[in-house]
């Protein structure tokens, strides 16, 4: 039987006692011609066969994309854990290595909003190259065989750059679905890549028996593919020249003799699936079990029957999907998955909108711009900001970012040119491409070689922020026994403010508080009527709950992922202007604010300390609010202002609050206190009000939310520490500000400024009442273009990012 098949790129004759060479989709029509008759695709619902593990992930927004050594490299980290936008862990780090793997820095944050943020300095020598963050949460370890998320940092070099070696072209012949298997078609996708594993676009035919059977090329970034029919007891080899004219030959993959074999291709409002088999096959691969699944959740289940057929074949629906990878599994009767597909569902769905208006645009030498942001939606959103001098910037606008890194590249490994690339269209050619990523760079597998290890990184705690965590030895028990030990510590931060926090022993000795947060080494006093276990308690080791670095286990940053061919510039494209001595300056930090500090923020910090200090809160300034002195109670002045807030007895002596249906928890400037107080405070008192959500009030230990109020006359817990012992207790990396001049108010045309980052701002709020937000900087004295990058995640769990030069 000879058939001609149109292909989307050629015509071809296809006979079975031949191998076929052609386009993505006529596999499909192989498949119609081998097999007449197909089984029938039933429902199915599996809820005992484990799918997929699910995949945690970090992409981080830098606020460029190039540095010099002794750059401060800014950052905001987004954190997705287990296909879930919403990260579970508490705890945010960060290790900067050289190319020697030696750790340089080490940064520990808080999560909120799935957020973290923060800034490194690098290394100051002038001969650096490689340099890699690794970021991670415990979950992210435990899912990654305690690699974590690599991200290199590019640097400028004075040494020419990197660029494509046609002349050497490694292979990769890939089978869909896994298995290559004779007498059965498949797609074989391939791929060719020089040393940095760079595309190597190469074009060659397959042999067998030394006759010619069909050409090859590459499409699209060195990748391609082929329908192939192989035949039993024969060997295959592809050849093919390099643009020196040097011929190289490789043998194609080892072949089953029998087995399943799965085909997905595209089809209007879905994927279309063909799972077919050899005549002979084992028993348990006939009675089969497809699953689709989206970041771990199954989207899909069905079961196929090739008890007395050899294909079935049907549609996975896709309306209502999230975007994303899909992966197919095929499950044989023992429920173990014989063959794999990854495949990229494209809904268009994931993103939300940020408006850019150009409020004023001066480039001349420190002149004022001002950008306003605006969005639409009421739902809750979470944005970071960044402007460069584009002298400093990579000229590609389709390298990784915050879509690409959390819907695709998260996922797969090896290298991927230009992975935004793919969702500026949802064409039928760049669908066919990223079909092929999806083909030659597989899904993400670690093998845990170290048992031990393995062990170690399993048994990692995720504590609820920091922890006050010790034991007192049983030598210092009381009469009374440990059971009935209540005390307070009093935790006084870096910047001397402090807080009170109740802890209770059992009856062991220990102690056990989490749900802090601070930075910097903070002194802890403790409080308890038993003087001889307060003595005790000085000599007891702590534990702040954040967990130390783990050994890195697969270090290959040559694989990292999502690099442009040209995210290394050279030191030439700079204008000598940003150069000194052939070395690019590293600009020390001017001290000088972009944008006057709010009445607000004053008011914020004038009162607040410690764990109070800034936060994601409602405040209100009452002080401020004449307003305020018409109400009898500062319950009553809350009526109705904070959704979800429920009050009763708002105006008697015993007012109750709660949210959720659990109890409000009340401080007092920074101390414990309780609605009756409050009551009894005069509303002329009341200067600063700070209102958390029960999400924001475990990092108190109260689920149901807090309410801190500050007084005129009160401004914190006020401890005399002068003739006292503590021990400390290390917190969070210390948080740098960033800064720019501010030439309204301070110009000093002598000292020369070459700033590369005009503007950063990791953390921009919006929700149903602010929906707009106005950015403002100061251009420096030699750019002239800026480029303006925008990346977010909303409550929803919807991305943004926006990219412009101007």
């Amino acid at each position: 039987m000879i058939l001609l098949i149109f292909s989307r790129y050629r015509i071809f004759k296809i006979s079975q006692k031949y191998i076929v060479c052609c386009g993505l989709k006529c596999i499909a029509v192989i498949i119609l011609i081998t097999h007449s008759c197909f089984a029938q695709v039933g429902d199915l619902k599996i809820s005992d066969v484990t799918i997929h593990q699910k995949i945690s992930k970090v992409y981080l927004h830098f606020d460029r994309d190039n540095y010099a050594p002794g750059d401060t490299v800014w950052f905001k980290a987004y954190i997705v854990e287990g296909g879930n936008r919403k990260a579970v862990s508490k705890n945010f780090y960060l290790e900067v290595y050289t190319g020697d793997r030696r750790m340089q820095q080490r940064l520990t944050a808080p999560i909120f909003e799935s957020t973290a943020s923060g800034s490194i300095i690098l290394p100051a020598n002038s001969d650096l190259k490689d340099v890699y963050c690794r970021a991670y949460t415990a979950e992210l370890l435990k899912e990654t065989a305690g690699n974590g998320f690599v991200k290199r940092i590019a640097i400028t070099h004075d040494s020419p750059k990197n660029t494509q070696d046609s002349t050497i072209a490694n292979p990769h012949f890939l089978p869909e679905g896994g298995d290559w298997i004779n007498g059965l078609p498949s797609l074989v996708a391939f791929s060719f890549t020089d040393n940095n594993d760079m595309p190597v676009n190469i074009s060659g035919v397959v042999k067998c028996e030394d006759k010619v059977l069909v050409n090859f090329e590459t499409h699209h970034d060195g990748m391609g593919s082929m329908t192939m029919i192989p035949e039993a007891g024969k060997d295959y080899i592809a050849e093919w020249k390099t643009a020196d004219g040097v011929q190289h030959s490789a043998m194609l993959p080892q072949r089953k003799e029998q087995g399943v074999a799965i085909h997905v291709n595209d089809v209007k409002d879905g994927k279309k699936f063909f799972v077919y088999r050899t005549k002979s096959v084992e028993e348990n691969n006939k009675d089969l079990a497809i699953i689709a699944t989206i970041e771990g959740e199954p989207v899909y289940e069905a079961k196929i029957n090739l008890a007395q057929n050899e294909a079935a074949n049907g549609v996975i629906p896709l309306k209502g999907l999230p975007t994303g990878i899909m992966e197919i599994k095929l499950l044989n009767a023992n429920r173990i998955p014989i063959a794999g597909r990854l495949t990229f569902v494209n809904n268009m769905n994931y993103a939300f909108e940020v408006d850019t208006q150009f409020i004023t645009i001066d480039k001349r030498k420190r002149g004022l711009n001002k950008i306003r942001l605006s969005v639409k939606d009421t739902l809750r959103s979470n944005i970071s900001v960044s402007v460069s001098d584009y002298n400093w910037c990579n000229h590609s606008s389709w390298s990784d970012n915050i879509i690409s890194s959390l819907l695709l590249t998260g996922d797969l490994r090896g290298k991927i040119i230009n992975p935004y690339y793919y969702f500026l269209s949802s064409s039928e050619k760049v669908s066919g491409e990223l079909d092929l990523v999806m083909l030659t760079h597989g899904w993400r597998k670690y093998d845990w070689a170290d048992t031990v290890q393995k062990q170690k990184i399993s048994s990692l705690i995720d504590h609820n922020y920091l922890t006050i965590n010790g034991k007192v030895s049983t030598g210092a028990k009381s009469p009374n026994g440990f059971s009935e030990v209540n005390m307070n510590v009093i935790v006084q931060a870096a910047d001397s403010s402090s807080v009170l926090v109740p802890l209770k022993m059992d009856r062991s000795g220990a102690f056990f508080k989490d749900g802090l947060i601070f930075y910097g080494d903070a002194k802890l006093y403790f409080r308890l009527p038993d003087k001889s276990i307060q003595a005790a308690l000085y000599q007891v080791p702590l534990s702040n709950g954040l967990i130390d670095s783990v050994q890195y286990l697969n270090y290959e940053p040559q694989n990292e992922q999502s690099q442009l061919a040209d995210s290394n510039r050279n030191l030439s494209a700079i204008p000598v202007e940003y150069r000194s001595h052939g070395n690019v300056k590293a600009l020390k930090e001017v001290k000088v604010t972009a944008k006057a500090i709010t009445e607000n923020q004053k008011v914020d910090e004038t009162y607040t300390s410690g764990l109070f200090s800034g936060g994601i809160s409602r405040n209100f300034n009452i002080g401020n609010d004449k307003r305020a002195l018409i109400f009898v109670s500062l319950f009553q002045y809350f009526l109705g202002k904070i959704p979800g807030l429920e009050i009763s007895n708002a105006i008697s002596l015993n007012p109750t609050v709660q949210w959720r249906n659990i109890p409000v928890t009340f401080f007092l400037n920074n101390q414990r206190s309780s609605a009756y107080d409050i009551r009894n405070i005069s509303m002329a008192e009341f200067a600063y009000v700070k209102v958390y959500d029960p999400a924001m009030g475990g990092i108190f230990g109260a689920y149901g939310g807090v309410i801190a109020v500050y007084t005129k006359k009160g401004k914190g817990y006020d401890f005399n520490n002068r003739d006292d012992q503590y021990v400390t207790l290390r917190g969070y990396t210390p948080v740098m500000t960033f800064y720019s001049p501010q030439y309204a108010t301070v110009v000093n045309l002598e000292v020369p400024d070459t700033r590369k980052t005009l503007y950063w701002n990791p953390n921009i709020i919006f929700d149903g009442k602010t929906k707009e937000y106005i950015i403002q900087f100061y251009n420096n004295d030699l750019a002239k273009k800026f480029k303006l990058v925008v990346e977010g995640l909303s409550s929803n769990g919807k991305l943004t990012h926006i990219e412009k030069v101007f």
